[in-house]
Formats: C-alpha cells, structure tokens, sequence
C-alpha cells in the first residue's frame, strides 16, 4: 500500500516550485491536475503578453489599440493576481488530493482483497 501511495502523491515542494517559477502559467495547476483552470491560467497570461507585444511592435497607438493595450495589461494583472490568491490554497489542495489517492488505493486494495 505505501509504494502505492507514494506513486500517486503530490508533493507540497514540487507544486511550490511550479508555483514560485511559473505561477503566471498555471504550471501549479497542471501539477494538480486541475486542467482547466491551469489553460485558464495559461491563456490569461499568454494572449494578453502577445497582445501587449504585438500592439506595441505593430499598431500606432490609437483609441482602439490603447483600449486593447489596457485590456491586455488588465487581463494580465488579474492573472498575476489570480495566482498569488491561488498560492494561499496550495498546501490545502495538496492535502485534499493526497487524502483522496490513499482513500482511493485503500478502497481498491479492500476490493481486491475481498474478492479473494
């Protein structure tokens, strides 16, 4: 059972690594399996960075383009925010989802034995 457990856990210093060098990119996120918020994450920063990049090489700024460039610098503080918020429920997700693997392993390893 403890090899079993140890293959499915999540590990609380690998999730804040994730966390600490790409938390913009939902890499955290992807690590806990929690796959559309993490493409969520993702997109918030990634379409707004290539918006911002491309306006500024590309555009004049002018009243559209100035709008698109503060949505874009909008979109990616609140992702910014997003994830520093995000980084007060790290520990407790991890916590959840090892507790719900060692129920899920205990229940199969039940099942199996009773089944003998």
């Amino acid at each position: 059972m403890e090899t079993e457990l140890l293959k499915k856990r999540k590990s609380k210093e690998i999730v804040w690594g994730l966390w600490a060098g790409l938390h913009f990119f939902g890499a955290h996120r992807f690590y806990t399996e929690n796959y559309l918020y993490a493409s969520i994450m993702f997109a918030t920063t990634i379409v707004p960075t290539l918006g911002i990049i491309l306006l500024a090489v590309y555009t004049d700024i002018e009243a559209f383009s100035y709008f698109l460039l503060w949505l874009s610098i909008c979109l990616l503080s609140g992702s910014l925010l997003w994830s520093w918020i995000d980084a007060f429920f790290l520990n407790k997700r991890i916590e959840t989802m090892n507790h719900e693997q060692e129920r899920n392993v205990i229940y199969r390893i039940k099942g199996l034995s009773e089944n003998e």
